[in-house]
């Protein structure tokens, strides 16, 4: 291909990408009938609301964040600042929420696509060998849907934040903060700004700058990027080492070394930048008695070894041949994508419980070392390595196709857990309007995730981490619906402003509410109680 369409194609793939993460959403919202209201989030809808309900804060003038499916708020602190900030800006444009959080994720995605694109053109060898990398790394899953097929629910299916393709479909700060982690890593070429700067004083403070963003959209972004440039470091420092055959001035000379390096550089540079913030966020959710507890019970453990291998695969073991053939030939500027991917492993499975969070982003160097697999395959086998790459295609390409086909289903049949029916949706327009800002309302597990995103009222439970104590909050919800038609003092003893009584309460107590109390708001199957109505019946009722 003439070197002068390059930059044509490329941004044709990722026009292909922004559209294969767009236009489910699309189709999603242009079903809605008029019984059915679509919530937005085709994968992983939990989360999804709960980041609604974090901008929900935002739209109310905060920047101290409170746990909205809590029913003690506590003091609150500067934590989930991103989607806190789009939620003023929502209120500031006039924008829906919903609305907002898209817009934000689609930036994201094209910003993510972009540095892909450059990430790989400075680090990988051949123009080949980059086309392989972009296309495999937007693209690229692991072999789900044969575990699927027997029953297993593999991490590719599920772990967003590994995939830049899920990353690209699920939310906004997935994409956005891989994005500036690649481009903090990408290594900078001499350019008319940085000789026009001079001594890289405007590339330290983009980094630093980008860093703290880092840092807030993505806590455990940092702390990979820190320690993926403290590897590369180390890795040149030992090279060094190696060959020296005497020891004088060799304090001299390695901190020449040390002055000359890139890596140790961006290192000082995102420590500046990124380290007083995760020091804050550390600190508030243990000093915090509601984040820290908050803090414990959110668990996101590795998954096993099999499930690994499985969700990445076949590119995780073309990436054995090509770190293979980068430590045999010593390129320098590929150890990035080397370190990235045998750090990133170990970190994987080092024993604490957010183990997960450092599967950020795996795909990406696992599709550079892929890459780099098939175009010396291809130098030499041009056959066999367009072979392999389309096998490569053919066997992680139905896992995407499986998540977008799954999801536009689940939409088509109407599901409840990615949206709410007409009344549940004029119900929640009540209690917007007409409840006190700090109202805590009673609902089913499920309804009480949509509470908050589209109230801003908190719940007893509506979230399995966001919960504080969140199984015995779920048994206590239980309890309480299953019990309102006895006079109990929990509803007082907990504060609770309103009983929110729909379909899903019903399931859940097989009961109706309406011939023992008059409800508040009423609107097909959905009634809403107040509290003070129904403990005064219970009084009424006493002798």
């Amino acid at each position: 291909m003439p070197r002068k369409y390059h930059s044509a194609v490329a941004i044709v793939f990722g026009i292909l990408f922004l559209l294969m993460v767009t236009v489910p959403y699309y189709w999603s919202f242009q079903s809605m009938g008029e019984t059915y209201h679509f919530g937005g989030f085709l994968l992983n809808p939990i989360d999804g609301n709960s980041y609604l309900a974090k901008m929900y804060q935002g739209w109310l003038g905060n920047w101290r964040f409170h746990l909205p499916y809590t029913a003690e708020p506590g003091e609150g602190g500067y934590l989930f600042i991103f989607y806190l900030g789009l939620g003023q800006i929502a209120r500031f444009l006039g924008w829906s929420l919903i609305f907002t959080f898209h817009s934000w994720r689609i930036l994201g995605a094209g910003l993510m696509a972009f540095s892909l694109w450059r990430f790989f053109g400075r680090v990988l060898p051949t123009e080949r060998a980059q086309w392989f990398a972009y296309v495999l790394a937007l693209f690229g899953s692991g072999m789900g849907w044969i575990g699927a097929m027997f029953g297993f629910f593999s991490a590719d299916f599920w772990v967003a934040e590994g995939y830049p393709f899920l990353a690209g479909y699920a939310n906004p700060h997935f994409p956005l903060g891989i994005a500036i982690m690649i481009l903090i890593l990408t290594p900078q070429k001499d350019t008319l700004v940085s000789k026009w700067v001079g001594r890289n004083w405007f590339q330290a403070f983009l980094i630093i700058c980008s860093s703290i963003i880092l840092g807030i959209l993505l806590p455990f972004g940092s702390v990979v990027v820190i320690l993926i440039l403290a590897g590369v470091g180390l890795w040149d420092l030992s090279g060094f080492l190696a060959k020296k055959g005497q020891l004088r001035n060799l304090w001299s000379e390695v901190f020449a070394l040390l002055r000359a390096s890139e890596g140790f550089r961006k290192l000082i540079w995102v420590v500046l930048g990124g380290l007083p913030v995760l020091i804050y966020e550390y600190w508030i959710t243990n000093k915090d008695p509601i984040f820290s507890v908050w803090n414990e019970q959110n668990l996101t453990l590795a998954p096993s070894p099999l499930d690994l291998l499985l969700s990445f695969s076949p590119l995780i073991l073309l990436s054995l041949l090509g770190i293979r053939w980068v430590w045999r030939n010593r390129e320098t500027e590929m150890r990035v994508i080397v370190v990235w991917a045998v750090l990133g492993l170990i970190l994987l499975y080092f024993p604490w419980n957010l183990q997960r969070r450092f599967i950020l982003g795996y795909m990406i160097p696992l599709a550079g070392l892929a890459s780099i697999a098939l175009d010396r395959i291809f130098f030499r086998h041009r056959g066999t390595a367009l072979i392999l790459l389309c096998l490569t295609f053919l066997l992680f390409i139905p896992t995407n196709l499986m998540i977008v086909a799954g999801g536009l289903q689940a939409v088509n049949a109407q599901e409840p857990g990615l949206g709410l029916s007409s009344p549940e949706m004029k119900g929640l327009d009540w209690l917007k309007s007409n409840s006190p800002q700090d109202g805590l309302v009673l609902a089913s597990p499920e309804m009480g995730l949509f509470i908050p995103a589209y109230t801003g009222r908190r719940v007893l439970y509506g979230h399995p981490f966001e919960t504080v104590n969140a199984a015995e909050m779920v048994a206590l919800v239980e309890n309480l619906l299953l019990n309102l038609d006895n006079p109990v003092q929990d509803l007082e003893l907990y504060d609770i402003s309103y009983v929110f009584f729909g379909p899903r309460e019903r399931e859940l107590t097989k009961k109706n509410l309406e011939p023992d109390f008059l409800p508040a708001f009423e609107s097909g199957d959905v009634q809403i109680f107040d509290v003070e109505d129904i403990l005064s019946e219970y009084a009424d009722e006493e002798p």
